[in-house]
């Protein structure tokens, strides 16, 4: 007997795909005959042991060849190459509806999902009662599932799958479906199966969920394993190269202007000419971490000198909340006099914004505080991002300690 529940080795799942189809003789006689038909492998050269009794996660882009492989593993595609092997009764949760018949009632289809997992009648009916009550759907449990609305269906689904006894768990994303309450509902019964000893294999967005949840992650990307390892370091290795993506793709968060374009016209010895996010080297950006310092940089220019200025910087959500507001003269900082062209640095210690777009706002008064020198509003907006899975709620996160007294 093996310490895993499942074997993978170097295994590929090759499909033809043909985007130059005749479906009619009218298109064959026109355009001619298609062209052949190309190999494209969704997963490719995969050795991967997953064992008895651990919680799995696979993560990775959309396409990336995740659902592939659980539908493999679940028997419902044969690998094109390698070989897969596994000890215990699987049950699968992959897609919405899978093993449904629309026209038969959801009780009778409890019963066939429990047959086609080789269920004796006598086992689905002791569990019946608990697949109806775990669902919530005992109102509708004699209507036909095609009158099911998309939640009901993934209750239904997730109640059989987890009642039937599996040895061996496969779900989807189709959790994402449900409502919050009964995504807590899964979570807590899905604990209540790895305590069990039972073996549960997980594809999902949620880095967060998973985790918590996880005992290992395995990162695909086109097909291939990039990364195996605990979820806290494969998923920072995603984020990372998510990231980096996501930043040559977008433009750097930096604006500059010429003229003024507040109302009325005001006229000062100081105008902001430019901001832009720099990381802490003044390198340009497109983007923040959470928990890592960066830089807002703000270009003024004088046409006479100006004593001891106020600038100050407003954080505002993309949701439209005002995050923060910080100032030079609140933090103690005085420039004394300045004149000419100058680049004021406002570095964020440790980042604590919570991943989000941010939109800035600039003012500047005098040493005073009571004179207006120059306004901009939404001078610059950038995303922030999670270097980790755990994304967190509101717009900061603050620094804590936790100990138990």
């Amino acid at each position: 007997m093996s310490d895993n529940a499942v074997e993978m080795s170097n295994v590929g799942k090759r499909f033809m795909r043909n985007a130059d189809r005749r479906n009619s003789i009218k298109e064959r006689i026109v355009r001619g005959r298609a062209r052949r038909a190309e190999d494209f492998w969704a997963v490719r050269h995969v050795d991967l042991d997953i064992p008895k009794g651990s919680v799995y996660g696979l993560i990775g882009h959309n396409g990336s060849g995740k659902s592939t492989l659980l539908k493999m593993i679940g028997g419902i595609y044969r690998p094109t190459e390698g070989t897969i092997t596994s000890e215990g009764r699987i049950a699968s949760l992959i897609e919405l509806g899978a093993g449904f018949h629309p026209e038969m009632t959801g009780r009778e289809n409890i019963g066939l999902n429990g047959s086609i997992l080789g269920l004796p009648r006598k086992e689905i009916a002791d569990v019946t009662d608990e697949i109806i009550d775990f669902s919530g759907l005992r109102e509708f449990i004699d209507d036909p599932v095609k009158h099911y609305s998309s939640g009901m269906y993934v209750r239904l689904g997730f109640a059989v799958a987890v009642h039937m006894k599996p040895d061996v768990l496969l779900v989807d994303e189709v959790l994402a479906v449900g409502d919050e309450e009964f995504q807590r509902k899964c979570f807590d019964h899905l604990y209540a199966l790895r305590r069990a000893g039972k073996t549960i294999i997980v594809v999902s967005h949620g880095l967060g969920q998973l985790e918590a949840l996880c005992d290992e992650v395995a990162w695909l990307e086109r097909g291939t394993l990039q990364e195996i390892g605990e979820p806290t370091d494969v998923v920072a290795s995603y984020l990372k190269r998510v990231n980096a993506e996501e930043s040559a793709r977008n433009p750097l968060a930096t604006a500059t202007r010429d003229q003024p374009d507040h109302e009325g016209g005001l006229q000062s010895s100081l105008r902001v000419k430019s901001v832009q996010i720099t990381s802490l080297d003044g390198v340009p950006l497109n983007h923040a971490e959470t928990g890592t310092t960066f830089a807002i940089k703000v270009g003024v220019a004088t046409t006479e000198p100006v004593l001891g200025p106020n600038v100050r910087i407003a954080l505002q959500h993309e949701t439209g909340p005002l995050v923060t507001m910080i100032g030079n003269h609140r933090l103690g900082h005085d420039f004394g006099t300045i004149d000419g062209d100058h680049v004021i640095d406002v570095e964020l210690i440790d980042n604590p914004l919570l991943p989000g777009r941010y939109r800035v706002h600039v003012d500047v008064f005098d040493h005073t505080g009571a004179k207006l020198l120059d306004s901009w509003n939404d001078a610059a907006e950038f995303p922030v991002r999670s270097a980790s899975g755990e994304i967190g709620q509101g717009f900061v996160q603050l620094r804590a300690e936790y100990r138990l007294q």
